[in-house]
């Protein structure tokens, strides 16, 4: 699912629209063309999205899905600005976290920085890239007024725009 609605769309014939959602219906049927997937039913892609990792990950609206994040689409994806909290988090590799603190923090191959509503949860992203994480917070207030913008993807999950150096700082 993420391979598909994060990246790949075309490789299930679907089509994104500028939220990056898909109907539903035309997942399945993509989905059910490929083998392994034959049996792929509504509720399984329901409980994907309602449950554990996923319910971050997906949402479901009505009779489209979607990613809330993660895109790396040549496709632009609309997400509304917002306005976040003081603060937010950044969860890297010490060796990451230096070079982010001396050139900023930028979406690399996705469309937009990653950010953590909290340190546990920056802490958790972290620990995906190094075993000894390092967290960097970043001074929202600051970057908006240097006009990066801010977009609430999940409850603990915010997007940005690129962010420069003086704006981070390191945590632990």
């Amino acid at each position: 699912m993420a391979f598909v609605l994060r990246h790949h769309p075309e490789e299930i014939g679907l089509t994104l629209d500028e939220t990056g959602s898909a109907d539903l219906e035309a997942v399945l049927a993509g989905l059910r063309r490929r083998p392994g997937f034959e049996a792929v039913r509504r509720e399984h892609i329901e409980r994907l999205a309602a449950s554990g990792p996923g319910a971050a990950r997906f949402e479901i609206a009505g009779d489209c899905i979607r990613a809330r994040y993660g895109h790396s689409l040549r496709q632009p994806i609309a997400y509304p600005a917002a306005a976040p909290p003081e603060d937010l988090f950044h969860g890297t590799s010490p060796e990451i976290a230096e070079m982010i603190l001396s050139g900023g923090l930028t979406a690399g191959e996705r469309q937009r920085v990653h950010l953590s509503a909290d340190t546990p949860a920056a802490r958790e992203v972290g620990l995906r890239r190094s075993p000894s994480p390092v967290i960097l917070r970043i001074d929202t207030a600051s970057a908006a007024r240097a006009g990066v913008r801010f977009y609430r993807a999940a409850p603990s999950v915010w997007l940005s725009d690129d962010i420069p150096p003086e704006h981070i700082t390191r945590l632990e």
